[in-house]
């Protein structure tokens, strides 16, 4: 499945269940406050993985994942996107099964828009990414694979920029911090050449 210089690309479905924490600290007279929530949330994101052979059992790729979060309210409209470095060993590697094992480190960004009768919002964070995924592929012929994986993913992502009703908001004196993990399940179709 894998060899020095073999090229692989993926394309699949990634979706997954996350723990959360949000975390909201405020300047008042000179001293920070803080508040801390746990939640939860869900994720559907598109996976595209570009990967090279490096040696037999190891490959060097890159992702990126497009996609949609769902915190627990599930009313809002928002965007999530995954990119970095993916190092993949192949702990098994024939002809049409291999057992691989990756790293996932990288950035996300994710923008969460709400609407209410008189109120509109828009929160952007950004911040960086780490997961560790296992997986099989199941070779269809000499280009085709079916990937399945499973994954464990964390992300920390700051408030960036915060908009309310169109009109930028100073965070001089406020800061937030969404930090999340979870499990997902991703099936992908791999080609190499």
């Amino acid at each position: 499945m894998n060899g020095k210089g073999t090229f692989h690309l993926s394309l699949g479905v990634h979706a997954a269940g996350h723990a959360t924490e949000y975390e909201q600290r405020l300047l008042v007279l000179g001293q920070w406050l803080s508040d801390t929530n746990d939640d939860g949330a869900a994720s559907v994101t598109f996976p595209f993985e570009l990967g090279f052979g490096l040696s037999k059992g190891f490959a060097l790729g890159i992702y990126v994942e497009p996609g949609s979060y769902l915190d627990s309210s599930a009313t809002e409209s928002n965007a999530i996107l995954l990119a970095g470095l993916q190092p993949r060993i192949y702990l098994v590697n024939n002809d049409r099964f291999a057992w691989m094992a990756s790293v996932l480190l990288g950035v996300s960004a994710l923008r969460i828009e709400r609407s209410e009768a008189l109120v509109s919002t828009d929160a952007r964070y950004s911040g960086g990414n780490f997961g560790l995924s296992t997986g099989v592929a199941f070779g269809l012929g000499d280009l085709l694979a079916l990937q399945f994986q499973l994954r464990y993913m964390t992300t920390n992502m700051p408030l960036r920029a915060y908009e309310l009703n169109g009109a930028s908001v100073d965070l001089s004196g406020y800061e937030a911090t969404l930090r999340t993990r979870g499990l997902g399940a991703q099936l992908s179709l791999a080609f190499r050449f």
